[in-house]
């Protein structure tokens, strides 16, 4: 049998990487000086078979990089790491959504990783404090 000890560390381990990639991708938008937007705003404007009011990709596209940076700010958190990791599910859900939308079918494959590192965090125990390793 698996140590429970060895099944938090590697809950931890998820939840670093979940929090590393929400920093890095809110982070880029942040920093990309309106490249970010532009780029898929002008996407999903174009030739498709869903077609999505500007209006509303425009607003989502705005609040993305806040949405990251605070889901990963969120999963610090031991007491709401169950609602960030549904957060983290939903928000996902929406990109799956979006790839979709723009008929990149191997993003929309791709985004299962995302699903799987959720669920992994989600039912994986974890160490009640980051910086101990209880048993």
């Amino acid at each position: 049998m698996i140590e429970k000890a060895l099944l938090k560390d590697a809950e931890r381990v998820v939840r670093i990487v979940m929090i590393t990639i929400l920093f890095t991708a809110g982070a880029s938008k942040f920093f990309s000086h309106g490249g970010f937007f532009d780029y898929y705003s002008r996407l999903f404007q174009g030739d498709l078979r869903i077609r999505v009011p500007a209006f509303i990709v425009n607003a989502y596209l705005q609040i993305i990089p806040y949405i990251e940076i605070g889901l990963g700010c969120a999963l610090f958190s031991n007491r709401y790491k169950r609602l960030a990791v549904y957060g983290w599910f939903a928000f996902m859900l929406s990109l799956l959504v979006g790839h979709y939308i723009l008929q990149e079918w191997s993003s929309v494959n791709q985004m299962l990783d995302y699903f799987f590192l959720g669920l992994l965090c989600m039912v994986l125990p974890n160490h009640l404090s980051w910086f101990r390793r209880d048993a």
